[in-house]
Parts: structure tokens; C-alpha cells; sequence
């Protein structure tokens, strides 16, 4: 599936089908880089990792809160408890098996997990969601299973087994984990603060010459098709709006600081 969304397609082909798929999803083609409409994208790839046009997203600058770091839907943001585990509709999973590193899943014991999921029309770029110095990044090798509700209702571990890439991050509330999750069929996701060739099969783990400096909003990592991302924090966060799913658009906050008190913005 990888392979057949970067085959270069003719203009008139490319249109059409950009045209179709934006018809059978509802894609906002409006929210799309007019550069990029006028050009048109010579793969689907291209499309799917389209950009988003000057001013389409608005990122909430609060101090004391985290935003979305994509479009999608927030399924729900749980608890992290003893043992690093994720509660999650009555299953739990091990948050050392997520990020790959058990010493790393103990800072996010008391903390809060975020799952946000990408439907076929959202925009798939992942961004920052607080201004944070990127430690390091991690590439871990897994199935390609589909990440639908059913999906992770039957098998809570879901998002433990496939493929991710995990973007450990230093925050002002803390350690934070950005983990992208790849979908049925395709393992392809790339980093966009650090260049490396991932392998398919072998867990990598990547760490700049120096953490990079990265703002709220910018860019973390690209799905080429796919998925889910999930969020993990440490204690003094909450839900910033009550009750899930709730749809969400990047810059939108989705958990804010408890501890600086009431009515702060």
C-alpha cells in the first residue's frame, strides 16, 4: 500500500484521484496549501501528506496548555496507574511497552495518556504540543493492524504491538511523550526535526548532537497513511474539556496545568 501511494501519477490522474478520494472522505480541500492545489501532487502520497494552507489552524499560546497535535478525534484521555499501565475502556496496557523503555514509563505513572485518532480526511502531519526540547527519538519495529475502535475494543494492547515512532520531549510540565502509531498496511512515518533512514525490522533509537528546540505548533513527523497518536504526560494536567470522543483540530488544547490554579489563560 506504501509502495502504490508513492507511484508517480500523471497530472490528470493525480487530479482525479485526489478529487475522488476527497469526495468518498469528505476532505476540506479548502484548509489545503493553494501552492500545492495549483501544482497538484504528482503521487497520492503527496496529497496525503499535503500541507496545510497559511492560517487554517489557530495554535493556542497558553502557557499552561497542552494543544492537539493533529486533527482528529480524541477518544479519551485516561489515567496512567501503578505498574505504568494505561487504563482504557476497562483493559489496560503497559506504557513500557509503548514507548519501548519501562525507566522512561515511570515518569508518566499519575499522569495522563491522550489518544487522538486520524481518519482517512484529516490532515497527517504531527506538531508540537508545547513549546519542548526534543531529546530524542524512537523508531520500534511492530504489526500493521487497523486502529479502529473495534479494533482496540478486541486487543487493548493494540497500540503497544504496531509500529510507532516515539518523540520524547522536555517541557515545562515535564517529560512528555508524542507516540505516533502506524495502521493496517502501512509502517511508513518519517521525523521532521531529524534525518535517519529507519529500518524495518531493528528498534532505533536516535538523539540529536544537542536537544532540539521546538515551539508549540511546529512540525514533529509526517504519516505516510495512517493512524493514532497518543499524548503522555506526568502529574498537574487535566482534561482540558470534559467527556470523549470529541473531535479536535491541531492547536486546540487538550489538557491544561491544574496546578497554577483556576481562570488563568
Amino acid at each position: 500500500m506504501g509502495a502504490a501511494a508513492r507511484v508517480p501519477l500523471p497530472a490528470p490522474v493525480g487530479r482525479a484521484a485526489v478529487l475522488a478520494y476527497a469526495r468518498m472522505f469528505d476532505v476540506n480541500l479548502h484548509d489545503v496549501d493553494p501552492l500545492e492545489l495549483e501544482e497538484g501532487f504528482s503521487s497520492f502520497n503527496e496529497f496525503f501528506t499535503r500541507r496545510l494552507r497559511p492560517g487554517a489552524r489557530s495554535i493556542d499560546r497558553g502557557a499552561q496548555t497542552v494543544v492537539s497535535p493533529c486533527d482528529g478525534l480524541l477518544r479519551e484521555a485516561v489515567p496512567i496507574e501503578r505498574d505504568t499501565e494505561v487504563v482504557a475502556k476497562g483493559h489496560a496496557f503497559s506504557v513500557g511497552e509503548l514507548v519501548a523503555d519501562p525507566e522512561l514509563a515511570e515518569t508518566f505513572v499519575g499522569g495522563l495518556a491522550a489518544t487522538i485518532y486520524l481518519h482517512p480526511r484529516d490532515y497527517h502531519r504531527v506538531h508540537c504540543p508545547c513549546d519542548a526540547l526534543a531529546q530524542r527519538v524512537t523508531l520500534v519495529p511492530g504489526r500493521l493492524l487497523p486502529v479502529t475502535e473495534a479494533s482496540a475494543a478486541r486487543d487493548p494492547r493494540l497500540f503497544a504491538v504496531n509500529e510507532r515512532m516515539i518523540h520524547v520531549l522536555e517541557t515545562g510540565f515535564g517529560t512528555m511523550a508524542v507516540v505516533m502509531v502506524a495502521a493496517f498496511g502501512v509502517g511508513h512515518m518519517s521525523c521532521s526535526y531529524q534525518r535517519f533512514k529507519p529500518h524495518p525490522r531493528e528498534l532505533q533509537v536516535h538523539e540529536p548532537p544537542s536537544p532540539v528546540r521546538l515551539r508549540k505548533g511546529d512540525e514533529l513527523g509526517i504519516f505516510h497513511l495512517g493512524s493514532t497518536v497518543i499524548v503522555l504526560v506526568g502529574p498537574g494536567l487535566a482534561a482540558a474539556e470534559p467527556g470523549a470522543p470529541t473531535p479536535v483540530l491541531l492547536g486546540q488544547p487538550v489538557l491544561r496545568e491544574t496546578s497554577r490554579g483556576q481562570g488563568t489563560t
